[in-house]
């Protein structure tokens, strides 16, 4: 299998289990390399490192449900793999450069990380 079938297949795992607790560790042995390779190739392949495109698909998925769902943003968080609502909203304000609450009474299109193919 060509490396970058690895990397797809762990995608694949990352886009089934996004709302899950996802470690270097457990994608690389499913990706039969070793830590230390996995992430140089991933980030080689996908243009970021793994946690990063990890974080950025919770965000998409995340601003999709503020966009479209009346749910607490704590519920939002919870959802889709953050943590407590302070973390979400420091990561939500670092990539989009507004607060989750003001999109939400304002959305408007966002550059977001879609699953590469």
């Amino acid at each position: 299998m060509y490396a970058w079938q690895q990397i797809q297949k762990t995608i694949e795992i990352i886009e089934q289990h996004l709302d899950e607790n996802l470690d270097i560790e457990f994608l690389s042995s499913e990706a039969a390399l070793s830590p230390f390779y996995y992430q140089k190739l991933f980030k080689k392949l996908v243009k970021l490192s793994v946690m990063d495109y990890i974080k950025g698909r919770r965000l998409a998925i995340a601003l999709e449900d503020l966009k479209t769902t009346n749910k607490k943003i704590i519920n939002v968080a919870l959802d889709h793999g953050f943590n407590s609502h302070e973390n979400f909203t420091k990561c939500f304000k670092e990539a989009f450069h507004i607060t989750p609450e003001n999109y939400r009474k304002n959305p408007s299109a966002m550059n977001i990380i879609t699953k590469p193919q």
